[in-house]
């Protein structure tokens, strides 16, 4: 591995057609990376001081084009990255059910507060049922509007 890391940093031009084809390899760390953008860099330099003095093949220098690539890596390992972990049963679906649970409870203890309505049992079944609802959807509502605070 370091005779072809070796052999990319002393020889950029050769394994890579645009300077920007370094970033994209994966098998390479941003120091490995650096080194042969640095290496293509400084042979680019070279290139361009022998134009400047009428010693050049006619050749072209990248020198702009690798040093926009370097403050591109730079900015790539720069760039925090974000690690989320799930909480533990900091979901919608449990908060729906917690939420539908503390509904339900709460209606069990007014319908037994209030007593068996004249109407018989079917009222205090729904008068539960209809507490679970709301406390389900209080619960998601609520959820959801944790999740959209804490992104």
């Amino acid at each position: 591995m370091d005779r072809r890391i070796d052999d990319l940093v002393a020889n950029p031009h050769r394994h890579f057609g645009d300077p920007r084809e370094v970033l994209s390899e994966s098998d390479l760390s941003f120091a490995d990376k650096r080194r042969i953008l640095e290496s293509w860099k400084f042979d680019a330099q070279r290139l361009a001081e022998s134009t400047a003095e009428n010693m050049s093949g006619g050749e072209q220098s990248d020198l702009r084009e690798i040093s926009k690539t370097l403050v591109e890596l730079n900015t790539l390992e720069e760039t925090p990255v974000i690690v989320t972990r799930r909480a533990r049963g900091g979901g919608i679906r449990s908060a729906l059910m917690l939420g539908a649970l503390v509904g339900a409870s709460a209606g069990l203890i007014i319908a037994a507060m209030v007593g068996v309505p004249p109407a018989g049992w079917s009222a205090s079944i729904g008068l539960v049922v209809f507490s679970g609802l709301l406390g389900a959807l209080f619960g998601g509502v609520a959820a959801v509007i944790r999740n959209a605070v804490r992104a």
